[in-house]
Parts: structure tokens; C-alpha cells; sequence
């Protein structure tokens, strides 16, 4: 069966097919299961069961892994989240390192990938619900067997359109995955539907629930906007004069936690500072400095720049680079080094 496909203008992009992980599984190098139609693998769907559900499952990776599903896009609102280990999440625009407890939000068609570029020990959940959003004009349908009230699904819609989010569950919203995981472990060939069809919703109304009771708390907590702004300057400030700290390994929990306040609220302080978010700050600032050190400091290296500088792999170092400066990293130091000839 052929993915869906989207349209952007001129521009066709078709849906994953998830292929790299079924090429683990076959190997041996993955514990996975899961339930799927269409493209996906994984134990059948019953047919008009569940309508819009594409696929529904885990993966387990015991051992150090050589493999990584490449950048790719999936037709529906996916939901990821993270029972055990460590993991990289990636967009074209923003990065995150996983951790337990985590669950990536990520809209139909978005560009991403899991790992970078090998996916990491651990064990991941994940479903897809195609919401029939085959064009950049479209609105997202429903399944009915999503019962959640018009209001509720209008919520969900907004929560899903704009770039893929990153929320970390407390105790209480992860047992539901925790539940999702041991009905996936089963053995029995039968698909257990209104288990997942409960599951599902629960998982879906937590989300929002999760949103709301996380929004309350962050209007709690900040009685002066002004005030906080200027302590997400400061912060910001001093990242880019001492440049130990761009070293660092900041995760936006811990950018927040510096400044004494929520995530959500640091991410929003951000945008109306900068326009961008945390990571695209922090990430902008590293390259400056680097672009610092290649020009005085020409006898290091390019990892070792890397490093200086708070990035954890050269790959991820030469990517973010280009996106900001234009060039690589390696044809950055030859351009300065030819004007430097010149001269």
C-alpha cells in the first residue's frame, strides 16, 4: 500500500513507512511491537476498526545501537514518550535530549527524527492518528471513536498545529502509558480494540488536562512579567560573557531553573525577547562562539571547538553552524583562512 501523501504548494511529501525500525526488528537488534495498517509494520489492525489509528506501539533497544530512522514525516498527530532511558528528538529547527518521562507532541507532516543519528538504549511508546490533513489548508478531523468533547478535540487541534512540543509528565499522567505498555507486551494475536480505543482517549485527555493544570501553576507563580523578563536577559547575558558557561549542557528545564521559573513561562519570556526559542538562542550564541575561536584560534580543531563551545557531537555542531552562519564549520575556517591569506 502506498503512504499518504501531503501537499505544500508545488511540493509532495510522503509519509514513513518506519521501515529502519522493521529492519532492526528483523535483525534482532530491537524488542518491537505494535499494531498498525497501511504503510506501517507491525500486527494488523482489524479492518474499519479504530478508523484514522495508524499505528500504536513500543520499542526496546537493550544494547548500544548502530541504526537511526532517518529525517522523516508521518500523516498523522504523533505521540512519543519515553518509559526508559535516553533519547535525542530532533526537528529542522530544535533539539531536545530526552528524558524519562518525557513526551514528544509532534503535528501531521512535521519534519523529525528520533536519535542522532543512532537511537538511543531505551524504550519508547508511540501512536498516530491520521487526522485526514492531506494539505497546508486543512483542519484536523477526528475519528469518532475519539470521544472526547468538540471543545476538547478543538484543544487538542490547537495543541497540535505549530511546531512539535516537549512536556515532561508527572507520576500521575505516566501510569497511563505505563498501562499502554503492558498491553503491548501481550502475546495474543487478538487486537485488544476497546482497550486501545480507552487508552487512547485517556492518554489524549491527559495531555490537555497536563496543559491546563501546567498553565494555572505558571500564572500562580509569576507576579511580575517585567521582572522576569529582565532575569531571562540576565541569564542570557551572562551566557554570552562568560563563555564557560555556553559549555554547559543546558537543557531548558535547567535554563528555567536558573531563573526561577516554569519552562513553559522561560519559553515564553524568550520568544518575546528574541523571537526565537530557548535552544535557538542558545545555539545562536555557541556559534557566534565559535565563529570567535576559528577566527583567533586557527590551530584547534573542529571538535575541539565542538566541545569549547557545548556541543556534544560534531555532526550536530556543523548542522546547527550552517543553519546560522550559512557554511559548515570546516569551509567557514577555509573561507577565514583564504581572507586571511589575501591580506
Amino acid at each position: 500500500m502506498k503512504p499518504p501523501i501531503f501537499h505544500e504548494g508545488n511540493v509532495v511529501y510522503s509519509a514513513d513507512a518506519c521501515s529502519a525500525l522493521a529492519d532492526a526488528a528483523r535483525r534482532g537488534e530491537v524488542n518491537f511491537n505494535a499494531f498498525a495498517r497501511g504503510q506501517y509494520p507491525g500486527r494488523a489492525l482489524p479492518r474499519n476498526v479504530l478508523p484514522g489509528l495508524r499505528t500504536i506501539g513500543f520499542r526496546n533497544a537493550v544494547n548500544e545501537q548502530h541504526w537511526g530512522p532517518d529525517w522523516h514525516r508521518n500523516e498523522g498527530i504523533e505521540v512519543v514518550f519515553l518509559l526508559h532511558g535516553k533519547e535525542v528528538y530532533e526537528t529542522s529547527t530544535d533539539h531536545w535530549d530526552l528524558k524519562v518521562g518525557d513526551v514528544v507532541v509532534c503535528p501531521p507532516w512535521q519534519l523529525h527524527r528520533i536519535g542522532n543519528p543512532y537511537i538511543g538504549i531505551g524504550t519508547i511508546l508511540w501512536f498516530i492518528i491520521d487526522t485526514q490533513v492531506r494539505r497546508s489548508d486543512q483542519y484536523a478531523k477526528w475519528p469518532s471513536w475519539i470521544v472526547l468533547s468538540e471543545e476538547d478535540k478543538s484543544k487538542l487541534s490547537q495543541l497540535f498545529h505549530g511546531p512539535s512540543q516537549v512536556f515532561h509528565l508527572t507520576s500521575k499522567y505516566v501510569h497511563p502509558w505505563k498501562k499502554l505498555y503492558r498491553i503491548l507486551l501481550t502475546d495474543s494475536e487478538e487486537c485488544p480494540v476497546s482497550t486501545l480505543a480507552i487508552t487512547v482517549n485517556e492518554l489524549l485527555y491527559n495531555l490537555l488536562e497536563f496543559q491546563n493544570q501546567s498553565a494555572k501553576c505558571e500564572v500562580a507563580s509569576v507576579k511580575d512579567r517585567g521582572s522576569t523578563e529582565t532575569m531571562v536577559q540576565l541569564f542570557f547575558d551572562k551566557l554570552q560573557t562568560v563563555p564557560a558557561q555556553l559549555e554547559h549542557p543546558w537543557t531548558l528545564r535547567d535554563m528555567a531553573k536558573n531563573c526561577r521559573i516554569s519552562p513553559s513561562h522561560f519559553t515564553e519570556c524568550c520568544r518575546r525577547l528574541t523571537s526565537l526559542s530557548p535552544l535557538n538562542v542558545l545555539n545562536q550564541m555557541r556559534v557566534r562562539r565559535a565563529e570567535t575561536l576559528i577566527r583567533n584560534e586557527p590551530q584547534k580543531s573542529i571538535i575541539e571547538i565542538a566541545m569549547e563551545c557545548g556541543f556534544t557531537t560534531s555532526q550536530y555542531f556543523a548542522t546547527v553552524f550552517k543553519k546560522w552562519n550559512g557554511q559548515t564549520p570546516t569551509e567557514f575556517k577555509k573561507s577565514v583562512a583564504q581572507t586571511g591569506n589575501e591580506e
